[in-house]
């Protein structure tokens, strides 16, 4: 679970960041979830490996605020559920795709989720 739920996005952000930051151009997405931020019971790991994708994602956003690398962005999706063999909800896609657009950091599907999980932001 570790290895896919962050392990991937390290190794693929190792790959494709230095170009990014090279051409201080670039968007980094990082795909967590709502129990990144919340647990559940009987979920200990998966919960722990979304806790790590929401941690990266905020501590690689700090660091490339640090480097003044104000062209690379980063978004981190934060979905209740995603279907993983197919998504049928193209609300999530949507939400995504409106996230990286406007430079949103945190994109919580649905929506109203960031209300509830106000004192984490």
């Amino acid at each position: 679970m570790f290895e896919v739920n962050i392990l991937a996005h390290i190794w693929t952000t190792r790959a494709f960041l230095p170009a990014m930051m090279n051409n201080n151009h670039g968007h980094v997405v990082t795909v967590a979830s709502a129990a990144g931020h919340l647990v559940t019971s009987y979920m200990v790991a998966y919960c722990s490996s979304k806790f790590a994708a929401v941690g990266f994602h905020k501590a690689l956003t700090e660091e490339l605020s640090t480097l003044g690398k104000d062209g690379v962005k980063t978004t981190c999706l934060c979905p209740v559920f995603i279907n993983t063999g197919f998504v049928k909800n193209p609300k999530v896609v949507e939400a995504l795709m409106e996230g990286i657009l406007t430079n949103q950091k945190m994109v919580f599907v649905p929506s109203h989720l960031s209300i509830a999980l106000l004192s984490e932001m």
